[in-house]
């Protein structure tokens, strides 16, 4: 009688062993989220930031750029930036000095003032400053508004077309139909 407790209890924590094995290569080998990347043995995960960039005098269109889920908003900002300028929307001398997320929904983004020095027509002017509030409120979780400050100060206007002095909210309609 006692032997057969003996092997039942054996029999019982092998097959205890092999449901956990079983748990564990599950866990560490299923992908959970279909975002997450392989980048040889570490998995990374994946959010998309949105560009959006002038298609013409009147539209903008839109692509998408991937980053890093736990990148921080600075870098974050600085892709959004760097982007752009390569896209010729923002002239080259435009840093970013800070980003900060408000609890209010609004980000904050200091800029150099070399993006105030842009000679910019009317409807350039109007491209520049929405593709850098639509690209931000559409990167940045929670995000509603975007607050444009130059050195640290807002400015009522860029070039005298578009009223910066508040927070500007995404413009839908500059996107393509």
């Amino acid at each position: 009688m006692q032997r057969k407790h003996k092997i039942l209890i054996i029999v019982g924590c092998i097959v205890l062993a092999m449901a956990l094995a079983g748990v564990a290569i599950w866990y560490f080998w299923v992908p959970i989220d279909p975002v997450q990347k392989h980048l040889g043995s570490v998995m990374v995960q994946k959010e998309a930031l949105h560009l959006f960039f002038p298609l013409s005098a009147t539209k903008l269109g839109k692509r998408t750029l991937e980053v890093r889920a736990d990148a921080p908003d600075k870098e974050r900002a600085e892709l959004i930036l760097r982007e752009l300028k390569k896209e010729k929307i923002l002239p080259s001398g435009v840093q970013l000095r800070e980003v900060a997320v408000g609890v209010d929904g609004v980000l904050y983004l200091n800029l150099s003032r070399g993006l105030m020095e842009t000679q910019a027509g009317v409807s350039s002017e109007i491209m520049m400053i929405y593709s850098l509030v639509n690209s931000f409120i559409t990167s940045f979780k929670d995000t509603r508004k975007v607050q444009l400050l130059f050195e640290g100060q807002p400015a009522y206007t860029i070039r005298g077309v578009v009223y910066t002095y508040l927070p500007l909210e995404f413009n839908r309609e500059l996107l393509e139909d």
